[in-house]
C-alpha cells in the first residue's frame, strides 16, 4: 500500500492502460487475423517474450565494481564485486486490442555474497507486458510492474528485439526505469511516505544464440545461450544507500547463461 501511494500518476495510469489493452478481447481485432492461426508461420513464436525466439533464461551475472563493506578499515578492507543467479521469463499468450500480444514477465535474483550490498540478497519482480509490434523479425513491447530487493519499487521497461540470423541468433535491448518516487526503502526511517527511495536506470543488451532451428509449432523449447551486458545507474539518499552498502553511481555487469 505504501509503495502504491508513492507511485507517480503517470506510472499508475500506464499500468491501467496496459492492463486494459492486454486483456482486450480478440473480437476487437480484424476477423481475418489470429495469433493461433494454424497457417501462420509466426504462430507459437508470437507468444514468446525474450528476444524473438525464447521465453526463459537462467544466467550468472557478475558486477565487478559493486564495492560493499566500503568503510575505510585496513584490517578489513572493502571487497569489490558481486554476483547473482537470475531466472527470467516472459510469455505473451493474449491478443490485444490493436492486433499485438499481451502477457506477463517475471524475474528472480539471488545475489552473492548474500545480503552484503544493494546487488546482493534475494529480489524478484513481476510485470504486465504489452507488445504492440509483433513481426517475425522485430518485436517491441513495454512492461509495467513492481518488485523488491533492498527496496520495494515500481518500474517501466520498454523492450525491443530483432533477428540477426533467422532461427539461430537474435538480439534484445531493454531499459528499466525505477523512479525514486516509486521506491520505498525497507527498514529505513520511520516516517513512511517521506522516506527517500532509490532511483535506478538499467540498460541491458542481450544476444541469444540457439543451438538448432525450431522444428514445428509444437516445438516449444529451443535451447540456446544467453549473453548480456548491463549498465546500471543508482541514485538516492547517500545515508540510505550506505546502509545497504552501495554508493550512488554507475555500474557494469556481465551475464552468461542458458536460454529456453
Amino acid at each position: 500500500m505504501v509503495l502504491c501511494t508513492r507511485m507517480p500518476r503517470p506510472l499508475a495510469a500506464s499500468l491501467f492502460v496496459f492492463a486494459a489493452l492486454a486483456l482486450a478481447p480478440g473480437v476487437a481485432r480484424a476477423d481475418d487475423w489470429s495469433p493461433r492461426d494454424e497457417s501462420s508461420s509466426d504462430d507459437v513464436l508470437q507468444s514468446y517474450g525474450l528476444g524473438t525466439n525464447h521465453f526463459g533464461s537462467v544466467a550468472i551475472v557478475y558486477t565487478p565494481r559493486s564495492v560493499f563493506d566500503f568503510e575505510e578499515n585496513e584490517q578489513d578492507p572493502p571487497i569489490a564485486g558481486t554476483g547473482a543467479l537470475t531466472i527470467a521469463a516472459c510469455i505473451l499468450p493474449l491478443p490485444t486490442l490493436f492486433g499485438g500480444m499481451g502477457g506477463m514477465e517475471g524475474d528472480i535474483t539471488i545475489g552473492f555474497p548474500l545480503f552484503k550490498s544493494y546487488f546482493g540478497g534475494f529480489g524478484a519482480n513481476l510485470g504486465l507486458v504489452v507488445q504492440p509490434i509483433s513481426f517475425r523479425h522485430l518485436r517491441a513491447s513495454l512492461a509495467v510492474g513492481g518488485g523488491f530487493n533492498a527496496h520495494g519499487y515500481g518500474y517501466l521497461k520498454p523492450r525491443i528485439a530483432f533477428t540477426i540470423v533467422p532461427h539461430y541468433i537474435d538480439a534484445e535491448a531493454t531499459y528499466r526505469w525505477i523512479p525514486e518516487t516509486a521506491s520505498n526503502v525497507f527498514g529505513g526511517r520511520t516516517d513512511g511516505l517521506e522516506d527517500e527511495g532509490f532511483g535506478e536506470h538499467k540498460f541491458r543488451a542481450s544476444l541469444f544464440v540457439s543451438f538448432r532451428q525450431r522444428k514445428d509449432r509444437d516445438d516449444f523449447s529451443v535451447p540456446g545461450v544467453h549473453l548480456f551486458f548491463e549498465y546500471t545507474r543508482v541514485s538516492g539518499d547517500t545515508e540510505e544507500l550506505a546502509r545497504v552498502s552501495i554508493r550512488a553511481g554507475d555500474f557494469m555487469s556481465f551475464g552468461l547463461g542458458a536460454a529456453l
